[in-house]
């Protein structure tokens, strides 16, 4: 006899985001932590997506403004690589309010790409996923954040990108998306070192000539 009563399929991160944005009982009030709770188990992925998007837009060049978003993302790595099971805030961020009107238009701009990426996204590769992987990626992830901090020029944006790919591979569970963001780290890693070395390579060259 078959279930009449199927166990529903979880809601899309899309779907959530939704939720939240014309939920009108948040317009009064409305603090990480509510998010959080809404999240629920798709916490940390989601709030490093939140946490990446101000990134891909020119407020993240004023100075300053690079850093607020990226202590989040540290904190979040952090408990990942230790293996919280739910994610934890600073009762100065959890606490902290935030305007519902504003946080529903950044939702109704990023939303349509986020509902684009998940028609990419499913399930899969599960060797991706496993504890060591994780870690791997949690690291991944912090370093990038790390490097969001740094004054490195044209490359908040680059940063912003890998870490939605790496977001969206979390609260999908998608292995493809995770391995395509640690090849990207890996390549875009390279090529900082490579420009770094060259240019002390040339300081030094610079500094032995007077």
């Amino acid at each position: 006899m078959k279930n009449k009563n199927p166990k529903a399929a979880p809601k899309r991160s899309s779907e959530v985001l939704r939720e939240i944005a014309e939920n009108k009982h948040l317009r009064k009030k409305l603090t990480y932590q509510h998010i959080v709770d809404t999240l629920g188990e798709r916490a940390f992925g989601i709030m490093i997506l939140f946490f990446s998007l101000p990134s891909l837009f020119p407020v993240s060049v004023v100075p300053g403004v690079a850093v607020i978003f990226s202590l989040p993302i540290i904190i979040f790595t952090l408990e990942m690589v230790f293996g919280s099971d739910s994610l934890w805030l600073p009762k100065f961020i959890a606490n902290k309010q935030i305007s519902h009107a504003h946080l529903s238009r950044i939702i109704s701009v990023v939303l349509p790409y986020i509902m684009k990426l998940e028609r990419l996204t499913k399930p899969r590769w599960t060797f991706m996923t496993c504890p060591t992987a994780n870690i791997i990626r949690d690291i991944a992830i912090f370093c990038l954040a790390l490097l969001l901090m740094l004054p490195i020029p044209f490359s908040n944006v680059i940063l912003g990108i890998l870490l939605v790919i790496f977001s969206i591979g979390i609260i999908e569970n998608d292995g493809v998306f995770i391995f395509v963001g640690l090849i990207l780290f890996i390549l875009y890693a390279s090529f900082l070192v490579l420009i770094g070395s060259k240019i002390f390579a040339a300081f030094l060259f610079i500094t032995d000539s007077t």
